[in-house]
């Protein structure tokens, strides 16, 4: 019975001084871990799809393989945008691209290279009008890539997202949109300035247009994006 005595009386000490010195118990100890696991895997799903992004070694080599022998046109993959539905041997690419004539005019291009084993060919080129996308449920493309549509946006030279802007596009899209700005595609001043922003939210690729001026920033429209 004493026996008995002190074994409860050493783990009701235990539990106490473990209760003081800030310890845990064995459940708590679990759950906080299960906390720190969950905490880990959505950095490291974020970090995935921030990688998921880049132009590797091995898709430029495909890219260009793809590319060989094409001729009337440059196209420079920049972004990995992934495989299409309809195609699960397809890669597509958002590329910057120009016409090989003189003064030439720039523009952005999803372009779908597939590749079979034995040889790897050109699927699909799209060139997005960004006028008409800007008021469309579904992005629109061009039908005629020696004179691109633009609806009077200006194509962006560098695709990276400035901190305003990234900032403005966050606060518009709460609540509709759970994605980070990938690009900035087109600009248009009206009424302050708009922009064309290239996102992924829930696997789907969308054009995002938002207006930002001084007297407040608005969503102007969302365009899903068919690879």
């Amino acid at each position: 019975m004493k026996k008995f005595i002190s074994i409860v009386l050493a783990v009701s000490m235990g539990a106490a001084l473990m209760s003081a010195c800030g310890g845990s118990t064995p459940a708590e100890s679990s759950a906080a871990a299960s906390d720190t696991s969950a905490v880990e895997s959505a950095a490291a799903a974020q970090a995935r799809e921030a990688a998921d992004c880049e132009v590797t070694d091995d898709m430029q080599n495909l890219f260009a393989t793809a590319m060989q022998g094409f001729t009337g046109a440059n196209y420079e993959p920049v972004l990995f945008l992934g495989t299409p539905e309809s195609n699960p041997l397809g890669s597509s690419f958002l590329c910057s691209s120009n016409i090989v004539v003189p003064d030439a005019t720039p523009f952005w291009a999803i372009v779908t290279v597939q590749d079979v084993g034995d040889s790897v060919t050109v699927e699909d080129i799209k060139v997005p009008d960004f006028g008409a996308s800007s008021t469309s449920e579904t992005a629109i493309w061009g039908d005629n890539m020696d004179e691109p549509v633009l609806g009077g946006w200006e194509l962006t030279e560098d695709i990276s997202v400035p901190a305003d802007v990234n900032e403005a596009y966050l606060e518009v899209t709460e609540g509709q949109l759970n994605s980070e700005a990938e690009a900035v595609l087109a600009t248009q001043v009206v009424n302050g300035m708009n922009y064309c922003i290239l996102t992924c939210d829930g696997g789907q690729w969308k054009f995002v247009f938002i207006n930002v001026s001084q007297s407040g920033n608005s969503l102007l429209n969302i365009a899903s994006i068919d690879l």
